[in-house]
């Protein structure tokens, strides 16, 4: 099992080296090794099949931050106006799903065996999936929040009612919400 992830792990590194090297991103150390995002969809709306974006100042654009860490940005959308056909090639796998170059099926044959690790492939989430994941928890908790506050305010304008002796403004506030909207206008709540 060790020797087989040992093995999976070199071939990502020459898939990830390959497509370096086809980006001109030739001679640089392993430690400058850019990261790479793959899109089935094209992220920037320019219709090309790989983005290098280096990373520059804010404040000084014409300042190069220098660390040599592109993003590598890999359009599979676009992957027929590849004109390296290695790229077009992975390109068109995370496209369609269908493998036919040499570097494709590689990769197709190391989907195969991740896919049987289940334990893994459960554990691996998606970016689309986290980010799902983590608006809806965020969504839950926002309305949790909204229920809290708008309980603590309904009750804080019945207490000020009932303090001021309106137990018949007490029921339209808790009935008709423009009526309610009012009172909290009123009463400053």
């Amino acid at each position: 099992m060790i020797l087989r992830n040992f093995k999976a792990v070199r071939r990502q590194w020459r898939l990830f080296a390959a497509l370096r090297l086809r980006l001109g991103r030739r001679g640089e150390r392993i430690g400058t090794f850019p990261r790479h995002f793959f899109c089935r969809h094209d992220a920037y709306g320019k219709g090309d099949p790989a983005y290098v974006i280096e990373r520059r100042c804010g404040a000084h654009p014409d300042l190069a931050v220098g660390d040599a860490s592109p993003w590598v940005v890999l359009n599979a959308s676009a992957w027929e106006a590849s004109a390296d056909p290695g790229l077009r090639d992975v390109l068109r796998y995370l496209r369609t799903g269908e493998a036919e170059g040499p570097l494709s099926s590689e990769i197709d044959a190391l989907v195969g065996v991740f896919n049987e690790d289940r334990e893994w492939v459960d554990r691996v989430l998606t970016y689309e999936q986290e980010t799902e994941m983590r608006c809806r928890r965020a969504r839950e908790e926002g309305r949790e929040e909204g229920r809290e506050e708008g309980e603590a305010r309904l009750g804080a304008l019945v207490g000020a009612l009932l303090a001021d002796g309106r137990s018949e403004d007490v029921a339209a506030a808790v009935e008709d919400k423009v009526r309610r909207e009012e009172l909290y206008a009123e009463l400053g709540i």
